[in-house]
């Protein structure tokens, strides 16, 4: 809920707080993206993940991150206790009765201008809140660094999530480190329902790191990003999943490396 305290932990205007709640968060989300290259999220509530936009409810708009966290209106958040502390509230306001969950995706902003939600972007409104942010140095400064910024964030969480066997070709083409593939054992509590085995595909680096689309960092960064607590590399493994790739169906692995490959190379 807005505040007029403008002393507060964000110290963003309650008139500008209030609006941006009374939007969904759309227009805050979309001018945060613009100024930090992260990642647009919408939260809908739906019967099932499979569903179109226009069967399910939106709730919410804000910006993700390659780690744990993300940054709402509300600010910095740890990504459990945002769905627990602000998405799950508007979901009892705003569903009724109506069976389903939370199913959240990520969009581009060309996207998300099409989309069915409650309401739309302004741009207006976007640029408004641009010149917030800016002018609030406690909340911009403190905002994590993306790396790869050059790789629009919607790309690299499609390899991050869905193609990343793919990415990690192109990486061991353009850095020539090996790619392998990670094999979970054991999740954290939070990821405990998560499929074991075959998760996700990085090239490793001499130095520990590892690097996938959202650029080299730390092991335990992109290990966190996936809840991974116990897990095995497996080389062979990722040459299996990228032959299957290969073969069903061609159009999509040509496609993703290719443009992995146009990507790494402005880097």
């Amino acid at each position: 809920m807005a505040t007029k305290n403008t002393k507060a932990k964000n110290a963003f205007h309650w008139d500008l707080v209030k609006s941006w709640e009374n939007t969904d968060g759309v227009n805050f989300a979309i001018a945060l993206a613009r100024l930090t290259g992260w990642l647009l999220h919408v939260d809908w509530w739906g019967a099932n993940n499979t569903l179109n936009e226009s069967e399910m409810i939106p709730l919410r708009v804000y910006v993700g991150t390659d780690r744990d966290i993300v940054y709402d209106i509300t600010g910095k958040r740890r990504l459990e206790g945002f769905c627990q502390h602000i998405i799950l509230p508007i979901a009892a306001k705003r569903v009724g009765k109506r069976l389903g969950g939370v199913v959240t995706r990520f969009y581009s902003e060309d996207k998300l201008f099409t989309l069915p939600l409650r309401v739309k972007p302004n741009e207006q409104e976007i640029i408004k809140a641009q010149l917030a942010i800016k002018e609030n140095k406690n909340f911009l400064d403190k905002a994590i660094a993306r790396l790869n910024p050059n790789i629009p964030a919607d790309w690299a969480a499609q390899y991050a999530f869905g193609w990343c066997t793919i990415y990690a070709e192109a990486l061991e083409t353009i850095r020539n480190y090996p790619a392998t593939a990670i094999l979970v054992s054991k999740y954290t509590q939070q990821y405990q329902g998560s499929k074991k085995g075959f998760c996700h595909c990085v090239i490793l680096h001499p130095d520990g790191d590892m690097e996938d689309s959202w650029g080299k960092q730390p092991a335990e960064y992109v290990l966190e990003r996936y809840g991974i607590e116990e897990y095995t590399l497996s080389r062979e493994e990722y040459l299996k999943v990228l032959e299957n790739i290969k073969t069903h169906p061609y159009e999509k692995y040509n496609l993703g490396y290719t443009k992995a490959i146009s990507f790494l190379e402005t880097l």
